[in-house]
């Protein structure tokens, strides 16, 4: 339990500094709590906030990267806020795959962009496995800033597995998004129910073996 204590501790301090350690680095930041490689089961509320030093990002967008298994169970995804929702159907994500693969959003329109070698990485598969995106404005145009705007992420899929990241403008007039989550720092994963009650029913066998294990008494 004492480790359990510590490392959780661990872990709420680490979403603390993190906003201040990326205000040191960057100056185009935006920050999306809890990050990977914490877990939230679908529907999944998290809060998203600038750096001081990227306060005020103009024009947020959402931007959604998930496995091909997510996509072929896929229904849609919600994003919703206070006073407002944006919906993802099917038709709106994109394959992203090919040699050499394209990198996203397009350079047309935004100066940050995401390899897919580290999208897949994120989401547990080989660097060179193909992923489908998309991405849409959110939180109704809404400047983001260093005071948190909570959201949530409902994927209706039958196997959900997906990042979630943002991006946005220095400047309302900016004609390209120049500010981002960073490629290490997405904003959770949506992981596989099964994968969790795998996990859970692992732990909770070990933990019952160890209880068992001091039942038994000692030969002498």
């Amino acid at each position: 339990m004492k480790k359990l204590a510590i490392l959780m501790l661990l872990v709420s301090l680490s979403l603390i500094v993190i906003p201040t350690v990326f205000a040191k680095v960057n100056s185009s930041i935006i920050v999306i709590t809890p990050q990977w490689p914490l877990t939230q089961n679908t529907p999944a509320t998290f809060n998203i906030s600038t750096t001081p030093a990227s306060d005020p990002t103009y024009a947020p967008h959402i931007l959604l990267v998930m496995t091909v298994a997510c996509y072929n169970g896929l229904t849609n995804v919600e994003v919703s806020w206070t006073g407002g929702s944006v919906t993802f159907a099917k038709s709106d994500f994109t394959l992203i795959s090919g040699s050499p693969p394209p990198k996203i959003p397009a350079d047309s329109i935004s100066e940050k962009q995401y390899t897919r070698s580290s999208l897949a990485d994120h989401l547990g598969l080989p660097g060179e496995s193909s992923v489908y995106w998309a991405m849409k404005p959110f939180l109704g145009g809404s400047a983001l800033h260093t005071t948190p705007q909570q959201f949530t992420v409902t994927l209706h899929s039958t196997n959900p597995k997906m990042l979630v990241y943002a991006l946005g403008k220095a400047c309302a007039s900016d004609t390209k998004l120049n500010r981002w989550v960073p490629p290490t720092n997405p904003g959770f994963v949506v992981p596989e129910l099964g994968t969790i009650l795998l996990a859970m029913g692992s732990f909770g066998a070990l933990a019952l073996f160890s209880v068992k294990r001091r039942k038994v008494p000692q030969l002498k």
